[in-house]
């Protein structure tokens, strides 16, 4: 259904790769000094917007931006993140991401994930089986880390570890398996997440069979209604997602038992 959404995606991919390393973008702080916003964010979020009105006049709407939101009419609802690592755009590191999740009904439906920079663009309902899935958490070797645990002791975990500066990045690539026996990340442990974060991603862990466990442990892959357990549409906005994510439902699950559960 939404992958009439893909050539505009790739639209607007094209567009911020032209624009990287622009030395004429402007860059504003939102709540903080690591929270940023640019103008290609915002021209990014009109043009994603602009074909999800055009295409699905009365599904609803939630942009990271904020001043475009609109409720929905028929059950259906889109979340989009129009420039997820906007802070390594920024410092020219290139590794960002661009994600839209559709829900529908009140469970997460499908996503697009897109990597500008390497080209990449990914539908989650053609996401295929992972050749070689981790077994056992013992057996990984790879995961993404953000700064909420960089300096908390995982205790029992002696993996190389991946700080990427970029959510959507980091779990798409614990989904991606295409030319791999297994993906890039065996699994992520992560934290000040928003809903347009995690969306897209979650769709291609429900396909993958894995799942993201957030620090009540709620497994979103598994959820009927992602808008009442976050507090209804108002609260969306504020949550903050602490989660581990991975293809494998039983790793995610045991690293939740052991540094997430409170």
């Amino acid at each position: 259904m939404i992958e009439s959404l893909i050539p505009t995606v790739s639209e607007v991919a094209q567009y911020q790769k032209q624009m990287f390393m622009d030395e004429n973008i402007v860059f504003k702080t939102k709540t903080d000094k690591f929270d940023i916003v640019s103008d290609v964010d915002m021209r990014s979020q009109r043009i994603l917007l602009a074909a999800i009105e055009k295409d699905f006049p009365a599904s609803g709407i939630v942009a990271e931006e904020i001043g475009q939101d609109k409720p929905s009419q028929d059950g259906t609802w889109f979340l989009v993140d129009p420039l997820d690592g906007t802070a390594n755009f920024k410092a020219g590191i290139p590794l960002w991401a661009i994600s839209i999740g559709f829900v529908k009904d009140g469970a997460i439906s499908s996503g697009i994930i897109s990597l500008p920079f390497t080209r990449e663009l990914f539908f989650s309902q053609d996401s295929v089986p992972i050749m070689k899935p981790l077994k056992t958490l013992a057996s990984a070797e790879f995961y993404g880390i953000d700064s909420t645990f960089e300096n908390q002791p995982l205790h029992g975990l002696t993996l190389k570890r991946r700080q990427l500066g970029a959510a959507v990045p980091t779990l798409m690539w614990c989904c991606d398996s295409r030319h791999r026996q297994r993906p890039r990340l065996d699994f992520a442990l992560m934290g000040k997440g928003s809903f347009w974060d995690v969306c897209g991603a979650i769709a291609f862990l429900k396909q993958k069979g894995g799942a993201l466990i957030d620090a009540t442990g709620q497994d979103f892959t598994e959820c009927s209604d992602v808008f009442q357990t976050l507090g209804g549409l108002q609260k969306l906005r504020t949550y903050n997602f602490r989660y581990v994510a991975s293809a494998n439902k039983h790793v995610a699950q045991e690293i939740y038992q052991r540094y997430l559960k409170t």
